[in-house]
């Protein structure tokens, strides 16, 4: 069936649509995320509530790419986008952490199909060179889900409800699908194959616990745990039967022998290096930003627009020059080069003095260099391609990539812990375990003005007396020793009332307690010359007025060293945050480095193809 020149716009808005409300939701949730742990009482289930997502949609990107190949596309993606929908609803209906878990893994299916779909269908209407342009569209609806997810995620918690997050899916969607059924034509695939449903289950097989083992390694369990060691053990066997099935299936999952392509084969190798290099860049920005340069976190969003625009523009710019100039190589050397210089001018440069300006300015310039590459690399990759194998291929770019970023970020995550804990050593000379990140977004943030008010507010309710208060700081680990050694056992009214009985019993004449009254280090001269006078009215009145002065003078003491305090683990959490950053942008100008290679080995063709589209 012939798609017209009017139905292949509309359509394309429909996908655009569904592919917005797909890669929005890999950010939208994050802001949310305290505010539904406490609602729904499941902090140890944190993690779980993304990585749910990423395993569902990562792995069935692969399983989409190859049913678009196999039944009607128009039919797929409306399954796709009825599939993102319902998770979407039923997680905001979610009344407890598993259920929630467990519709996000829906959406996830969902949404890793729609990205397979997308660019798929790319593929389908426009020829190679025309592909540039829709591609950086794509790229550039990445870089702006990035910026819009966090700040209207927020905004919807704030005023609404953090439900409102996942049922802000549902107008939209509601618009993509009735574009999608509307205007796309059916677009089937000339003979009809079995699916594979072995290499589908081997694929899960080795993808799920290779995901999870760099997810949890080094944060949920030490990598050399049996439970990691364990997760790798099983992904390297079935990648193994997987590879083997693939290779024997008269009708596999996914043709392996498409990697004898060399712009397939080395357009992958690259996206696999862009992938951490990317995420690298843009998800612990946040956190020097908000704790090194004190931008607040709706206003760091704000700041990091930058380097969205810099995607959108780089997205967009190298989508139009390779649809004007068909050149796809020069383009990828020209932006590769210029990335890896920036991101070496990062590792240098960056300081925790940089003016906020010019690290704005340095992060522009990132997003400008990161875009191309995100829609080139998956034009190339289609080039060669079979047109019966233009969905499992496309889709198999997308899932090399977000395995690259998934090894990648344990990696950089793990330089960033390294960083803190040395800069918390120095900070603590006693060697205590202090600190607790919390998971923000794509980064990580170290709330410490909250940690510091926290334990100001329990201390000087502990010196008040509140033994609930005392018992919860010196179980802490937060709380330097020599502040728990110097919290008396029921505070300064404990301290006090030991006095007091002293005081009774020496006023009635009891030598041994007005001995003790005037050996105690916490009466001052002019308070043990009154008790020697034997007026007991003045006496305890002025024992009183000790205490009160003592509590106030005892809590602005320890005001003043918890800030102090405060202040010198911040400095040295900004050195280390600026040091863990500088570290990881010299790890993603290897990467950089890495991806380069296999640019400068692909073939340097001209890409074919009227700029305009065709039907299917």
């Amino acid at each position: 069936m012939n798609a017209t020149p009017k139905e292949v716009r509309l359509t394309m808005i429909g996908i655009f649509l569904g592919l917005f409300l797909a890669a929005l939701d890999q950010t939208i949730v994050s802001t949310a995320m305290p505010r539904i742990v406490g609602e729904l009482r499941g902090a140890g289930y944190y993690a779980w509530v993304t990585t749910s997502y990423l395993l569902t949609s990562t792995v069935f990107s692969v399983i989409f790419g190859r049913l678009t190949e196999l039944f009607s596309r128009k039919a797929v993606l409306l399954w796709a986008v009825a599939l993102f929908l319902l998770g979407s609803a039923l997680s905001g209906q979610a009344r407890n952490m598993p259920e929630l878990i467990l519709f996000r893994g829906l959406q996830g299916v969902g949404g890793g199909a729609l990205f397979a779909l997308a660019l798929t269908t790319i593929a389908v209407f426009f020829p190679p060179r025309e592909r540039g342009r829709l591609a950086g569209a794509f790229g550039a609806i990445f870089g702006l889900s990035s910026a819009v997810g966090p700040w209207l995620g927020g905004l919807l918690t704030d005023h609404l409800s953090w439900r409102w997050v996942f049922y802000i899916n549902m107008p939209v969607g509601a618009v993509a699908l009735w574009f999608i059924l509307r205007y796309m034509p059916r677009l089937s695939p000339e003979r009809r194959e079995p699916f594979d449903f072995l290499g589908a289950f081997l694929l899960v097989l080795w993808t799920v616990p290779l995901m999870l083992a760099f997810s949890f390694g080094g944060s949920t369990y030490p990598w050399g745990s049996p439970e990691i060691l364990g997760l790798f053990l099983l992904a390297f066997l079935a990648l193994g039967l997987w590879i083997w099935a693939e290779q024997r299936m008269p009708h596999p999952l996914f043709d392996l022998s498409v990697f004898a392509l060399p712009t397939f084969r080395l357009s992958s190798v690259a996206a696999f290096f862009y992938g951490p290099a990317f995420l690298g860049a843009v998800a612990f920005l946040p956190l020097y930003l908000q704790v090194v340069k004190g931008v607040s976190a709706s206003q760091s969003g704000v700041t990091v627009l930058p380097l969205t625009l810099g995607v959108v523009l780089g997205s967009v710019g190298g989508g139009q020059v390779l649809a004007r100039t068909g050149r796809y190589k020069p383009l990828l050397l020209g932006s590769t080069l210029f990335l890896l210089g920036l991101f070496l001018a990062l590792h240098f440069l960056l300081q925790v003095g940089t003016p906020l300006w010019a690290a704005v300015l340095l992060f522009f310039l990132l997003g400008l260099g990161l875009g191309p590459a995100q829609s080139a690399l998956n034009v190339v990759a289609q080039t060669d391609l079979p047109p019966n194998r233009i969905g499992s291929g496309t889709s198999m770019v997308q899932f090399v990539r977000q395995i690259g970023s998934t090894m990648g970020v344990a990696l950089l995550g793990t330089v960033l812990s390294s960083h803190l804990s040395q800069s918390f050593a120095q900070a603590f000379p006693q060697g205590a375990s202090v600190g607790r990140p919390a998971q923000v977004g794509e980064g990580m943030a170290l709330d410490l003005k909250g940690e510091f008010a926290r334990l100001e507010a329990l201390y000087l309710r502990a010196l008040e007396g509140d033994e609930e208060a005392r018992k919860a700081l010196l179980a802490d680990p937060f709380l330097p020793e020599e502040a728990k050694k110097a919290l008396p056992e029921g505070g300064i009214p404990g301290q006090f009332r030991a006095l007091e009985a002293l005081a009774g019993r020496a006023l009635a004449g009891d030598e041994g307690a007005k001995a003790a009254l005037l050996r105690s280090p916490i009466l001052p001269p002019a308070l043990k010359a009154l008790l020697q006078t034997g007026n007991a009215a003045l006496f305890l009145q002025a024992l009183e007025d000790l205490r009160t002065g003592a509590l106030a003078q005892a809590k602005a003491q320890v005001q003043a060293e918890l800030r102090a305090q405060a202040a010198k683990v911040e400095g040295a959490v900004k050195e280390g945050i600026t040091e863990a950053l500088k570290a990881i942008f010299l790890y993603a100008a290897f990467f950089i480095l890495l991806a380069l290679l296999p640019i400068l080995l692909l073939p340097d063709r001209l890409l074919q193809g009227a700029m305009a589209p065709r039907g299917a």
